[in-house]
């Protein structure tokens, strides 16, 4: 059993962080809760796509823990929670904009839980191609568990051993299966994704058979932990924005306007905006 300690930079609340994923269709089957505020993760680790089991808690600011899996998982673990990125500016942000203000007051320690890494993130762009969010997840578990994977996801191998399972498109395990051979391959590589500018990362995730506009940017964005971007092909996003704001639907040129006063944090905005928005329903 290997330990764990994360000293957030700026405020960050665990308990925040449970709720988002508690929440979040795509994470089902994957993370709970206990009646303490703990808060259990399972994901595959970035380099051997092997089951990592992650235990974490919060006494005061500091985040402590213990996970069963690589030793290199605990840098996983912060980026999954957002946590190997600075966010003391983020009451900077909230002095300019005072819809981001109120937002942030109502999920204080508010940091987004990204995917655990662009190779499940991938997979959950796939399988949530026109599906309900709700079918794609009950798929992802189908999936896992045909491959007997302990973790949320088939490994890539796993999944490039699969047969089709019922319910799911031909046309999609073939693009499922195009995603673990990049994986295998590297092309999936988290850390060297988010390291490229960001139009050559998604034209490397464009390549990939099946991943068009939406899922590339999905993987970069979401699967990466990327902290200073704006979606562009999420259609959530605008109408969050223009619900939160009190203003018609707003151009792709009006949002990055208005986000200026959100730098250094647009994505993590953007998430909240979302997110906010999707609580309300």
């Amino acid at each position: 059993m290997n330990q764990l300690t994360l000293r957030p930079r700026g405020p960050f609340s665990l308990a925040t962080s449970s709720r988002f994923l508690c929440g979040f269709t795509p994470a089902s089957g994957s993370s709970s809760v206990d009646a303490d505020g703990t808060l259990s993760l399972s994901f595959l680790d970035d380099a051997a796509f092997a089951p990592v089991r992650a235990t974490l808690a919060q006494r005061d600011e500091v985040v402590t823990g213990s996970f069963e899996g690589a030793d290199a998982a605990s840098r996983q673990v912060a980026r999954i929670l957002s946590l190997d990125h600075e966010g003391e500016g983020l009451n900077d942000v909230a002095a300019r904009d005072p819809v981001v203000a109120r937002l942030l007051a109502k999920r204080p320690g508010f940091r987004p839980v990204c995917f655990a890494s662009a190779y499940e993130a991938a997979v959950w762009g796939i399988l949530s191609q026109r599906t309900p969010m709700r079918v794609a997840a009950a798929n992802k578990r189908r999936l896992a568990a045909a491959s007997g994977s302990t973790g949320p996801v088939p490994s890539p191998a796993g999944l490039l051993a699969m047969e089709p399972i019922s319910g799911i498109p031909a046309e999609k395990h073939e693009r499922l299966r195009g995603v673990a051979r990049a994986a295998l391959d590297g092309a999936l590589d988290t850390e060297a994704l988010r390291k490229l500018p960001k139009e050559q990362a998604l034209s490397r995730l464009r390549a990939l058979r099946g991943v068009g506009p939406w899922t590339a940017e999905h993987v970069l964005l979401r699967g990466c932990g990327v902290k200073d971007e704006l979606p562009e092909t999420e259609p959530r996003f605008a109408r969050a924005v223009a619900e939160a704001y009190g203003i018609a639907l707003p151009s792709g040129v009006a949002i990055a306007r208005m986000a200026e006063a959100w730098r250094p944090y647009r994505m993590w905005i953007a998430v909240l905006l979302v997110a906010s928005a999707m609580s309300m329903r």
